[in-house]
């Protein structure tokens, strides 16, 4: 597995054990928002320990950039295969067009994104 950086490696590893679960859905979701500083910092209002829930309105949080936005939608289109910027987008059956590969990929991520997508579906990535 390849990290960004040992800020993301130590992240990864303490939020899975502070999870306490290692499905591939917490692994990619983990990984993913350990990518950027700004999403480590804001992991507990991006995601719910507790519940176990995506929070889809911290996509339209003030400390969202337009990078740590495409590592948050890439992180909940892998959790839940998620295509919404907000739960009211969800309740009017808005769909994002923000989670296109061409859109969340044209970063210098990418190579981490990838990554991700392998932890979450290893079984057609190869990397059982």
């Amino acid at each position: 597995m390849k990290f960004i950086d040992k800020e993301h490696e130590e992240f990864y590893k303490e939020k899975l054990n502070e999870i306490g679960q290692e499905d591939v859905y917490r692994k990619a979701l983990v990984y993913t928002l350990g990518i950027c500083e700004t999403t480590r910092e804001n992991f507990t209002d991006i995601f719910n320990i507790k519940e176990g829930l995506i929070n889809r309105d911290s996509l339209q949080r003030a400390y969202q950039t337009s990078t740590s936005m495409k590592v948050t939608r890439l992180s909940f289109s892998l959790w839940n295969s998620n295509s919404y910027d907000s739960d009211e987008d969800l309740k009017n059956g808005i769909i994002s067009t923000h989670y296109n590969p061409s859109d969340i990929f044209c970063c210098s991520y990418a190579p981490y994104f990838y990554e991700a997508i392998k932890i979450r579906y290893p079984e057609y990535t190869g990397s059982e």
